[in-house]
């Protein structure tokens, strides 16, 4: 995972230092697959935290709103976890009339994408900078976010010992 999963990181820092409403839905998705497009539908709005592709410096942040979200780039055999993509998902919603009103894509550039749990110096550095962007987002869809008086410690599930299940049989 590595980079990868400075998405799923950036979102427990968001729910660790920010109240949110309620009506604010709050999805860690990984890689949902074939299951975006259904994961997406009916929703009026939409802000993805996610790892992106791109040129740049690790850490550094990218927005992408409803149609400059990356086109695809070509057809093919779905070979990855990540398949089908975002742009993918969207138009499969579009074709539907189900597509989010507002879409947002708050993407990281990563500096490594491995197995493992741990982000890179720059994306751990940037992820300041993506929560608040996520921030800014959400309060210009109109929802009133309040910094918590007291922030809790991330809930970062999947840097912790992984307990045993139990005995082999």
């Amino acid at each position: 995972m590595g980079d990868d999963g400075a998405g799923a990181a950036a979102l427990a820092w968001l729910e660790a230092g920010w109240e949110l409403p309620a009506e604010i839905e709050r999805l860690d998705l990984g890689t949902p697959g074939p299951y975006l497009a259904e994961l997406l539908r009916g929703y009026e709005a939409v802000v993805v935290l996610d790892t992106v592709n791109g040129r740049g410096e690790p850490g550094e942040v990218r927005v992408y709103r409803g149609e400059d979200v990356a086109p695809i780039t070509a057809a093919g055999p779905r070979l990855t976890p990540h398949a089908p993509n975002l742009r993918e998902a969207l138009d499969e919603l579009a074709v539907e009339d189900m597509k989010p009103r507002d879409f947002v894509l708050l993407g990281i550039l990563p500096a490594h994408v491995a197995l493992g749990t741990a982000l890179s110096p720059a994306v751990a550095a940037g992820l300041p900078t993506l929560v608040a962007a996520a921030v800014a987002e959400l309060g210009a869809l109109g929802h009133v976010l309040a910094p918590r008086a007291h922030p809790l410690e991330p809930d970062l599930w999947w840097t912790r010992p992984v307990e045993p299940v139990g005995e082999p049989a």
